[in-house]
């Protein structure tokens, strides 16, 4: 076999055997070379991606890695070797923990592990990692993950209201705001009835969201359908 616009014979084993020299002899541009030529004979060549994605780290060639390193988390799973994909996806968080497939599918392996507690530490980094206007659409998405595990966090309904206000999805927002006052009344817990009627006199303030939020210093917390019994 040949590699493309070449002469020489391709000898894979003997290209990788040089490119395991040089990187042992740590001349890392030399071995990428080596490996490069490998990917350009067969780019699906994942025991090669294995080897490259570290060395591209090495050298700060990010997106270079970030493409070996999701062809081996594919390949991965793919064979379900979920803990040889987990491994792989944290590193792809060291080299890009901005990167919102990668924290999503890291949070979905350790629950599909019965791992909860690794999930939620997971979708809590990538929240902080989301904060300001620039990720707005990736902050969404990762409180609807958070919810999606833990429909009762409060501190997540409320983000996610917030981002759907802040990006234009305010009809959604309000119906999630009825939702969590009906849920946190028939549950009985007045402080975060009374936050939810806050905040919708905060982001959609009229004559009935302030009246609303006046009542409930004074008044318990009673779900729709009871007040229309009585």
């Amino acid at each position: 076999m040949k590699l493309p616009g070449a002469t020489a014979s391709y000898d894979r084993g003997e290209i990788l055997r040089k490119a395991e020299k040089y990187r042992s002899q740590r001349r890392i541009r030399k071995a990428i070379r080596e490996y490069e030529k490998i990917l350009s004979a067969d780019p699906q060549d994942i025991d090669v991606h294995i080897r490259i994605a570290p060395v591209y780290i090495r050298v700060g060639r990010k997106d270079q890695a970030k493409t070996s390193l999701r062809q081996v988390i594919a390949w991965y799973e793919k064979r379900g070797f979920t803990e040889k994909a987990i491994a792989t996806l944290r590193l792809a968080l060291k080299v890009d923990h901005r990167d919102l497939a990668t924290n999503l599918n890291l949070a979905d392996l350790y629950l599909g592990m019965n791992h909860a507690v690794e999930a939620r530490n997971v979708l809590d980094r990538a929240r902080k990692a989301f904060r300001g206007k620039r990720f707005l659409k990736e902050a969404l998405a990762v409180e609807e993950k958070i919810l999606g595990l833990a429909p009762d966090d409060f501190r997540a309904q409320v983000s996610l209201v917030r981002l759907l206000w802040r990006t234009g999805k305010r009809r959604e927002a309000l119906e999630r705001l009825r939702r969590m006052e009906e849920q946190w009344a028939r549950r009985g817990n007045k402080p975060y009835w009374r936050k939810t009627r806050r905040l919708s006199c905060l982001l959609a303030p009229s004559l009935t969201t302030g009246w609303a939020y006046f009542l409930s210093f004074f008044i318990s917390p009673v779900p729709h359908g009871h007040a229309k019994m009585r």
